[in-house]
């Protein structure tokens, strides 16, 4: 999409609630020049939905059981995906920040067959596959999951899957673009570990 189906908010409306939304991740400075993030600046347009997401997002990042690892290697292959090319460049550039060699964040795209992947990689990358085949976990993959991780991660993992394809989604249909100058300021979020 060559323009935004919605626009970054001009500053002309920015209100008390959307300036909430550039601060989130960026604070005041962003509160008060407006944020660097074309997603901050349209999800500006409706703050109310614009905190709710934001504050879910920020739990999967940051207080979830998922490693940052897992956390990139799920939202990659979700915008892999769904060609979600603003979730795919800012979190590549992500990945990059938390470990990954671009050789892996290439193999995201090929999936959980490539053999650069290990067991636990492989496995997240074939529950990230089955939940966004609407949902269903086979009973291999299940069992799997059960045998490596805790209870309290494969709901992570899925729900993580479900909030990431969401995302994916809002950007593609409102038409979010890529920043030109998105390294300059684009940065991890993801826990570390």
């Amino acid at each position: 999409m060559a323009e935004p189906r919605i626009p970054p908010l001009p500053q002309e409306k920015w209100t008390d609630a959307a300036r909430e939304v550039f601060a989130y991740w960026e604070g005041e400075e962003a509160r008060e020049n407006g944020s660097k993030s074309n997603t901050m600046m349209t999800l500006a347009q409706h703050p109310k939905l614009a905190m709710a997401s934001l504050d879910l997002g920020k739990y999967f990042m940051l207080e979830s059981t998922l490693a940052a690892r897992e956390q990139k290697m799920i939202v990659l292959r979700v915008a892999h995906r769904y060609d979600s090319t603003y979730q795919w460049t800012h979190n590549s550039l992500g990945a990059l920040q938390v470990g990954f060699t671009e050789e892996e964040i290439q193999a995201v795209r090929k999936g959980p067959g490539d053999p650069i992947w290990g067991t636990l990689d492989r496995l997240v990358l074939i529950a990230v596959d089955e939940v966004g085949d609407g949902g269903r976990l086979s009973e291999a993959t299940w069992l799997e999951l059960s045998e490596h991780f805790s209870r309290e991660k494969i709901m992570d993992l899925i729900h993580a899957t479900g909030f990431f394809t969401m995302v994916a989604w809002g950007l593609i249909a409102m038409g979010v673009q890529v920043e030109p100058d998105f390294a300059s300021f684009s940065r991890n979020r993801a826990k570390e570990g």
